[in-house]
C-alpha cells in the first residue's frame, strides 16, 4: 500500500467503503489462490488423477448430477483416468470391484451428511438417511421382521396375484392400443411393484383399474424424484416453498405433496383398522406403529411413521419396477429373442411358485444380467474413510470421501467381456470366474447398510418374470429407440423415455 494512497485515505479523499471492498477482494483472492495451490500441490490426494477443475472445486460433478447423467460422466472419467479418479478436492470415485466390500462392509465407513441428510423426505430421519450407526441399527432391528424370508413366503400368494394382474394388464393394454398388439408396459411395471408394496406394507388394494389411486400414487412418487436433488443442493427450497417455483420444478413439488398426503392417509387407515389384527407383523407398517425405537427410547411419532412409510414405498417400488422393465426390454429386443425362447422352454411344466422357480438356472442368469447391466440403484453411495485405504497405487487417507457405483464396477471389462452387452449365459454354471462375478454384483449393497427389502425384491422378480414369460411372447416395438432406454441417474435409475412399447402375443400352452 503506497504512502500517497494512505495519505489520500487519511485526508478523506478515498471513500472508506471502496477501501473495504478492496480489502475483501484481496482477502478473497488470497484465500482462493491458497486453496487452489493447496488442492493442486499439497493436498494428500494430489497424486490421484482427475480433471483439473475437479481438483479445485467441490461443485465439479454438480452439472452432471442436475442433468441426471452423473453415472455416465463418471464412467467416462474412469475410462480416461483409470480405476481411481479424483472428482472433488477431497472425494475419490473408485471403479475396482475388489474394494467394494472393504468400503461398504468390512470397515463400515461413515455416511456423508451432504448426500444423506437431504434423503429425508419430511426432515425426519429414515432408515436410509440415518448417519448415526447406533440409530440406524436400532431402526433396522425395529422393523426387520416383515422383510425376512419367512414373511416374504407368507406374502407369496399376494405377490403372485399382482403378477397375474400385470399379465392381464399387458394383454388388455395391447388389445386397447391403436395397433391392437402393442402395449406400453413401463407404467404397468411401476404399478406392479408399487401395488405389491402397498399390499405388503399397508394391506391396501386399490383395485385392478388403471384409473385408480394406485396410478395417482405411482405418478406422484415418480415425478417427485426429479425434484428431490434440488432440495439437496438448495436447502431453502422444500416441499412447501417448492410449489411456488414455476414450471416443471413447481409441478414436481406438487406431486411430492400428493405423495406425502396419500402416504399419510394409508398410515392412518392402517392404524385404525389393521394394526391390532397383525399379530405376526406380516405388514411392513406394523412395527412402525407398535414397536419402540430403542435408540430414541420411545415409539415413533405420526410424522416419523409417515417418513419411514414414504421410504418403504420409494425404495420398494421404483427399484424393482426398473429392473423388471429392463428385463422385459432386453428379452424383447431382436438379439434377446433366443434367450426369450429358451426361458419359455425352461418355464414349461414348472409351477409359478418361489419353490419351483428360484433355482431355475436361466431365470437366475437373466435376472443377474439385468441387475448387472441396468442397476436400479445407479447413484454413488459416498462414505468417509475412518482409516487409510489402499487402492491400487494409491493410499487414500483417513477422512477422504470415497464412493463406488454399480453402473461402473459391474461393467468391468476384465471380469465381464463385452460389458455393455446383455449376455445372461455368462452367469450359467461352468464359468471359471463365477466367484468373482458374484462378488462384483452388488445390486443390494453389502454389510450393515445393505437393502433391507432384498428378499421381497427377488421374490417379485422371480414371480413376475415366470408369470409373464410362461404366458406371453414379447417383441420390441420398432418405434422404440436406444435413446428411450438410456439410464437416467436420479439415485434410482429409470429409462429416459419413460416408456417401453412391446408387441404382446399370448402363447398357446395347450
Amino acid at each position: 500500500m503506497s504512502a500517497s494512497w494512505l495519505a489520500r485515505f487519511n485526508a478523506g479523499s478515498i471513500d472508506p467503503s471502496l477501501w473495504l471492498l478492496t480489502l475483501v477482494a484481496v482477502l478473497f483472492g488470497t484465500s482462493f489462490v491458497y486453496s487452489v495451490a493447496y488442492n493442486l500441490w499439497f493436498h494428500p490426494l494430489r497424486k490421484v488423477p482427475g480433471p483439473l477443475f475437479a481438483k479445485i472445486f467441490n461443485q465439479y460433478m454438480v452439472p452432471s448430477t442436475l442433468r441426471l447423467r452423473r453415472a455416465q460422466r463418471l464412467e467416462k472419467l474412469h475410462r480416461e483416468y483409470g480405476p481411481v479418479v479424483r472428482v472433488a478436492p477431497n472425494e475419490v470415485s473408485i471403479a475396482d470391484w475388489k474394494v467394494y466390500r472393504e468400503i461398504y462392509s468390512t470397515k463400515a465407513n461413515a455416511k456423508t451428511d451432504e448426500f444423506y441428510a437431504p434423503a429425508s423426505f419430511l426432515d425426519h430421519e429414515n432408515i436410509f438417511s440415518m448417519r448415526n450407526k447406533a440409530q440406524h441399527a436400532a431402526r433396522r432391528k425395529m422393523q426387520s421382521q416383515p422383510y425376512s424370508q419367512q414373511a416374504v413366503l407368507q406374502n407369496e400368494a399376494l405377490i403372485a396375484d399382482k403378477a397375474e394382474i400385470l399379465v392381464r394388464r399387458m394383454m388388455n393394454a395391447a388389445k386397447g392400443s391403436a395397433s391392437g398388439v402393442t402395449a406400453d408396459v413401463y407404467p404397468l411395471c411401476g404399478l406392479f411393484s408399487l401395488e405389491v408394496i402397498l399390499k405388503c406394507a399397508f394391506n391396501r388394494d386399490y383395485g385392478e383399474s388403471l384409473d385408480g389411486d394406485s396410478l395417482t400414487f405411482c405418478k406422484a412418487m415418480d415425478q417427485s424424484q426429479t425434484v428431490l436433488p434440488i432440495h439437496g443442493f438448495f436447502h431453502f427450497i422444500d416441499h412447501k416453498s417448492g410449489v411456488y417455483v414455476p414450471g416443471s420444478i413447481g409441478w414436481g413439488f406438487k406431486q411430492f405433496n400428493t405423495w406425502v398426503s396419500m402416504t399419510a392417509a394409508l398410515c392412518k387407515d392402517f392404524q385404525q383398522h389393521e394394526s391390532a389384527f397383525d399379530k405376526t407383523h406380516k405388514f411392513m407398517v406394523t412395527p412402525l406403529l407398535v414397536n419402540k425405537d430403542e435408540f430414541l427410547g420411545r415409539q415413533l411419532t405420526q410424522d416419523e411413521i409417515v417418513e419411514e412409510a414414504m421410504g418403504i414405498a420409494f425404495a420398494g417400488s421404483g427399484t424393482t419396477s426398473t429392473t423388471l422393465c429392463y428385463l422385459l426390454y432386453s428379452l424383447s429386443r431382436p438379439e434377446g429373442q433366443s434367450i426369450h425362447e429358451r426361458l419359455q422352454r425352461e418355464l414349461q411344466g414348472v409351477r409359478e411358485t418361489l419353490r419351483e422357480v428360484q433355482d431355475l438356472p436361466l431365470l437366475n442368469a437373466v435376472i443377474n444380467e439385468t441387475m448387472r447391466l441396468y442397476p436400479a440403484i445407479v447413484s454413488t453411495l459416498p462414505r468417509i474413510l475412518h482409516e487409510p485405504l489402499n487402492v491400487g497405487d494409491f493410499v487414500l487417507p483417513r477422512g477422504t470421501i470415497v464412493g463406488m457405483q454399480n453402473y461402473i464396477h459391474q461393467r468391468d471389462p476384465s471380469l465381464f467381456p463385452d460389458p455393455n452387452k446383455f449376455v445372461p449365459d455368462r452367469w450359467m454354471a461352468g464359468s471359471d470366474r463365477q466367484k468373482e462375478m458374484n462378488a462384483a454384483l452388488t445390486p443390494f449393497s453389502l454389510g450393515p447398510r445393505n437393502c433391507i427389502g432384498q428378499n421381497l425384491a427377488r421374490a417379485e422378480l422371480y414371480l413376475a418374470t415366470a408369470h409373464i414369460f410362461k404366458r406371453l411372447h414379447l417383441t420390441l416395438d420398432p418405434r422404440m429407440t436406444d435413446k428411450d432406454m438410456e439410464l437416467e441417474d436420479r439415485f434410482n435409475s429409470a429409462p429416459v423415455g419413460r416408456k417401453l412399447l412391446l408387441t404382446v402375443r399370448v402363447i398357446n400352452n395347450d
